[in-house]
């Protein structure tokens, strides 16, 4: 097992070329995030192949089981770079965050290049403006994880085909532009970072590749969406709630990204080297999905029958899927560029399906967030009780045993109610 310091300096393994052994030294990576979804799915692959020196920079939250798969492997360098300068306000300030994170500066001073740089974590321009002032030219590529949120904040496409790479186009209206920015800051603030790369690289910067993500869907996913809709399914007939569908989005189709295909091709974009790089690519399903047909295909999959959908539009009604309204998108450019293949959608929704109901049983405190969440969005307080003896009668069925659950069978609920679930 490599210690968690072993990511500072070069490690070195031999390689035998014909009889003469000779000394390799693996690929330095520095990695914005990687604790999380995508990122612990990225850092798992290097992990394996053994060839990466990574070093992770995050604010040492260690999700799902990150902290087993992933931590014990990487050097980790706790830095929020989020916050602010300590001297913000003042004038001569360097405003940099990365600059007052002591012990990235010293990895990154002592580092001649770092052969690859992943960002996880860029949700906005500015933190990649600190990334390029202070990486400058120690990085060989910078991989930077997109959305398709970014066509959100572009000129409308003038048919309904699926987005381009090439449909990222401000409106030339900057009163236009202002107004989709503040419809949409996530996807401004992410174009803005894509936008950002390509401008230092125009100025003799390092080579960078963007991947376009939707919707994101798989194991470890800290948003918990698709949960909370795996346990509405579960607990459907226990519940006896429909399953909210707003008028707005019955129709809208949009494109899914599978965790694992996301991360495949950030080392597709990485082992494909200069001839894929400065450029960005839209990652996804083959398939489109409504989210009513998103929850019929989770539904077969996990045998249930009978699901009702409400249509009306009140306080309570919400949908998680899709997060933009421009639709899915083309993959066309991926699979042709990188050697891009999606998984089928049916084995990424089943391995999905079977990876969370895993998790419910086995992860205490991700289960207690799970619950917690669906309780608050979705069960009202009429149908907690049978939900709560639904969950007891699953975790019984799996050998766990939480007398939280179990005082509902005995009747004691009122210490139940009080506990912050």
């Amino acid at each position: 097992m490599m210690s968690s310091k072993t990511g500072v300096v070069g490690v070195l393994f031999l390689l035998t070329l014909g009889s003469i052994p000779i000394l390799a030294e693996k690929k330095k990576v520095l990695s914005f995030g990687g604790n999380g979804n995508i990122g612990s799915e990225v850092m798992t692959m290097m992990i394996a192949e053994g060839d990466y020196d990574i070093t992770i920079v995050s604010r040492g939250n260690w999700h799902f089981d990150a902290g087993v798969r992933v931590m014990p492997y990487v050097n980790s360098i706790t830095c929020d770079r989020s916050t602010d300068a300590p001297c913000a306000g003042e004038e001569d300030c360097d405003i940099n965050t990365l600059h007052y994170c002591k012990e990235l500066m010293e990895v990154v001073n002592a580092t001649d290049k770092f052969d690859v740089v992943l960002d996880f974590s860029g949700y906005e321009a500015k933190w990649i403006h600190d990334a390029i002032a202070t990486l400058e030219d120690k990085v060989g590529v910078y991989v930077y994880v997109s959305t398709d949120s970014v066509y959100e904040v572009c000129e409308p496409k003038t048919s309904q085909r699926p987005s381009r790479e090439t449909d990222d186009v401000r409106p030339a209206d900057i009163k236009k532009r202002e107004l989709l920015q503040k419809e949409d800051p996530y996807g401004h603030a992410k174009l803005a970072g894509e936008e950002a790369l390509k401008y230092q690289r125009e100025d003799g910067g390092f080579p960078w590749v963007a991947l376009r993500f939707a919707d994101v869907i798989g194991p470890r996913d800290t948003t918990y969406r698709w949960m909370l809709y795996q346990l509405w399914i579960q607990f459907y007939h226990d519940i006896e709630i429909p399953i909210y569908i707003p008028p707005k989005v019955v129709n809208m189709t949009e494109s899914l990204t599978y965790v694992k295909d996301a991360a495949n091709s950030i080392m597709l974009a990485i082992q494909k080297g200069p001839e894929v790089w400065d450029d960005s690519y839209n990652i996804a399903l083959e398939e489109e999905f409504t989210l009513w047909t998103t929850i019929q295909k989770m539904a077969e999959l996990m045998g249930v029958e009978g699901l009702e959908q409400d249509n009306d539009v009140s306080d309570k009604s919400f949908h998680l899927y899709p997060s933009v309204f421009n639709g899915p998108v083309d993959i066309s450019k991926a699979k042709k560029k990188l050697g891009f293949v999606p998984t089928p959608a049916e084995d990424a929704f089943q391995t999905t399906i079977d990876w969370y109901k895993d998790a419910f049983v086995s992860m205490e405190s991700e289960r207690e967030e799970m619950i917690s969440r669906f309780v608050t969005y979705v069960v009202p307080r009429e149908a907690k009780d049978r939900l709560y003896v639904a969950v007891d009668t699953v975790l019984q069925k799996a050998g766990v045993v939480d007398e939280r659950y179990r005082k509902k069978k005995k009747g004691d609920i009122g210490d139940l109610e009080h506990e912050e679930l």
